[in-house]
């Protein structure tokens, strides 16, 4: 009897909770992979994202300093180029800056113009580009009167600016020629 009893109540009752938790165990398992799939995918994609970005920051960054050594040899041939003018005139040189931004607006009308304004910028502002002439109001690397500098096309820049000024001291030598200055070096 008890044979019949363990068989037909107890033994039903044990075998249905062992599959269930069973299957219940097979579930959340393979949730759980379907979650780590798309986590590891999510992760993959973000990471592919910043080895992107990082790639065009370095691309960037070589690019940047190519750049920033070209202009360094520039200047530094500029200032080479000031510096034997300045010293034909028995005056300093300009600064690299100053005199790249000189010989870059000077340049195209020749070598006696270049050295003509390495020896104005001197003259007129000592190569400060912030100077004003307290009695004229002339200002800037080459000493503009406002009235003049309005009718330069570079009007709408500050005079301040001495690449600006450079270039619109060589645009009104070009038209007007060197009597515009009266301090010649």
């Amino acid at each position: 009897m008890w044979v019949v009893i363990l068989v037909s109540v107890v033994l039903p009752r044990l075998a249905p909770p062992a599959q269930q938790s069973v299957s219940i165990a097979v579930t959340q398992l393979s949730s759980f992979d379907r979650s780590s799939v798309v986590q590891q995918t999510k992760n993959q994609r973000v990471q592919a994202a910043h080895m992107a970005q990082v790639q065009s920051w370095s691309k960037e960054l070589k690019q940047g300093l190519a750049e920033y050594q070209a202009k360094q040899i520039a200047e530094a041939a500029a200032q080479a180029q000031a510096a034997q003018i300045a010293a034909r005139s028995n005056h300093p040189a300009p600064p690299p800056e100053i005199a790249m931004d000189i010989t870059d607006a000077f340049s195209p009308l020749g070598p006696a113009a270049v050295q003509w304004a390495i020896n104005v910028a001197y003259c007129e502002s000592r190569y400060h580009p912030n100077s004003v002439n307290s009695d004229s109001g002339a200002s800037g690397l080459f000493q503009f009167l406002p009235s003049t500098w309005s009718g330069t096309p570079y009007a709408s820049q500050s005079p301040f600016d001495p690449r600006a000024n450079a270039f619109a001291a060589a645009w009104l030598y070009s038209h007007y020629g060197p009597g515009r200055w009266v301090c010649q070096g």
